[in-house]
This record gives structure tokens, sequence and C-alpha cells, in this order.
């Protein structure tokens, strides 16, 4: 955070998810829901939408990338971290990270609630534990795969191919589950990481391809920074 650049991205985010939480009030408001009604729908609408976690992965992309090109990494090791203790770091700043993005998100929704009669304290009263847990794990699964791109091509470029990628897999997965009428375009890496969000329940085939998927981000994220020539 050292240069007032880093936080462009930070801002960025923190805007495009004012504007989400405005249009999701507006959808709301036009249903005629009201106070602790409409706070529901925000907070239900909030945690059930996979569009936030494509800006998180991006912005964490951009983040990652930054610190490896400042050579915040080779310091690390620089000063006598070993590389199994920077994979757990990378882990934990991941966290750190999500829980910044949820607070963001947070901020976000108080701001535009104000606008709308909704309260703060309304949108933690509606909050469901379980929508909030499931959300989490979908950020985490995607920040595990943001993390690894950012390591293996750290370049801030590189959110433009992961951005077509999105857009390409939701289109795919959604063209040939409707041609062929079968659900295992389903298992493709984004469409079931997407699958842990909702309400729809997972079936032990989807949660077993799900942490496949995970366990093997995080194992070539292990392998990346094993095998990385920092600078």
């Amino acid at each position: 955070m050292a240069s007032w650049r880093t936080l462009i991205p930070l801002l960025v985010l923190g805007l495009i998810l004012l504007l989400s939480s405005f249009l999701s009030l507006w959808s709301g408001s036009n249903d005629h829901l009201m106070d602790r009604a409409l706070a529901k729908h925000l907070v239900q609408s909030t945690l059930s939408s996979t569009l936030p976690a494509l800006f998180f992965a991006m912005w964490l992309i951009q983040m990652v990338s930054h610190l490896y090109t400042s050579g915040y990494y080779s310091s690390l090791l620089y000063f006598g971290s070993s590389r199994a203790k920077l994979f757990i770091y990378c882990q934990v700043q991941l966290i750190v990270y999500l829980i910044i993005f949820l607070f963001i998100n947070y901020i976000a929704n108080v701001c535009a609630g104000l606008f709308f009669g909704v309260f703060p304290w309304q949108l933690i009263t509606q909050l469901n534990l379980n929508s909030l847990l499931s959300f989490c794990l979908f950020l985490f699964a995607i920040g595990n795969a943001a993390l690894f791109i950012g390591l293996l091509k750290p370049s801030h470029l590189i959110v433009l191919p992961f951005f077509f990628y999105w857009l390409m897999e939701s289109w795919l997965v959604s063209l040939l589950s409707r041609k062929f009428e079968v659900d295992y375009f389903q298992m493709a890496p984004l469409s079931s990481f997407k699958a842990i969000v909702g309400n729809a329940v997972l079936s032990p085939t989807m949660i077993l391809v799900i942490s496949l998927y995970v366990l093997a981000t995080i194992f070539l994220i292990q392998r990346a920074i094993l095998t990385k020539n920092f600078r």
C-alpha cells in the first residue's frame, strides 16, 4: 500500500459493489419491498450472486501481481522466510483479502441501503449464516484460482484473459447443457465453484468434484511457490 496506485483497484471494486447494491435495492423496491423485507432481499441477492466473485478474483490477481513484481515476496524469502512458510502466508493473505472484500461489500450495501430506508443493523439481522458460509467458501475457492494465476503469470493484464474465460465458460456450459440436456457440463471449474452459492443442495458427486478442484489448485500454488524464481 506504499503507492496510491494500489488503491485504485480497491476503489473501483467498491464502486462496482455499490452499483450492484443499488440495482438490487431498486429491483426490490419495484416489487414494493420495504424495511426488513427489502434488507432481506438485498442480503439474499448479495450472498447468492456469483458476479462479485469475478471482481474479487480480478482484484486479487492484480494485488498478487503487484506484490510479486514489486519484490515483496522475494523480500520475505530474503529475510529468512522459507518457501513453505510463504505458501502458508499466501493462504492467510487470501483469507485476509476475503475478509476485506466482505467488509467492502457490507459497506457498499449500507451506503446504498440508506437511500432506500434500509439501516445497517437490518442487514445484520437478516443475515443467514449458512448462506454466508457458502459465500465465503465460494470466494475461497475462486480466490485460490486467482492466487495461482497471479503467481503463475504476474501481470495486471492477465485479468483480461481470466475475464474472457469466465464469460466463455459460462456461455458454453449454458449452451451445452441446454443442447444435450445433461448436467455433466456443470462440472467445469468455475461452474462447479458457482454451485456452492445459492439454495441448491450439492450432490455427493459435485462435492467431490469441487473438493478435487480446490485441492488441485492449492497443490499447484504450492508447486508454483516451491519452483518459482522470485526476483
